[in-house]
């Protein structure tokens, strides 16, 4: 199963211009809905003011990490459903475990949008199985 690229896309990442680079490669690839979020609060309120059909978010942020945020959309039936990727650089994907049983899936900075596209299918296929 692939992304459906009709979807509405939430970027969660603490860095303006990695939000700005992921809307320009999707929108490149015909994901034109991508909506940008500094923080994992942000994130919330976002999620809860809309649906989104995915979520890409940094792994190493505060006042809460990427894997704290996919906790808490885990927790809430409206969202657990949500496909998730995880963005992260190869010291903090080794140091977090990212590659464990259960951990949603996750693609390492920098990428390729190639890369980044078959990542967020892989991130659809692991809600759809």
């Amino acid at each position: 199963m692939s992304f459906d690229r009709t979807q509405p896309v939430l970027v969660v990442d603490d860095t303006y211009a990695i939000i700005r680079i992921v809307r320009t490669l999707l929108s490149a690839h015909g994901v034109h809905d991508v909506e940008g979020a500094a923080s994992g609060p942000e994130a919330i309120r976002k999620l809860s003011q809309r649906a989104f059909g995915l979520v890409i978010s940094d792994y190493g942020m505060t006042p809460m990490s990427g894997a704290d945020l996919k906790l808490i959309m885990d927790g809430r039936p409206e969202w657990c459903g949500i496909p998730f990727l995880l963005m992260t650089t190869q010291g903090l994907a080794q140091k977090a475990k990212l590659d464990r049983p259960n951990a949603p899936p996750s693609i390492i900075k920098p990428f390729t949008a190639e890369a980044l596209l078959s990542a967020m299918s892989r991130a659809a296929e692991a809600v759809a199985a």
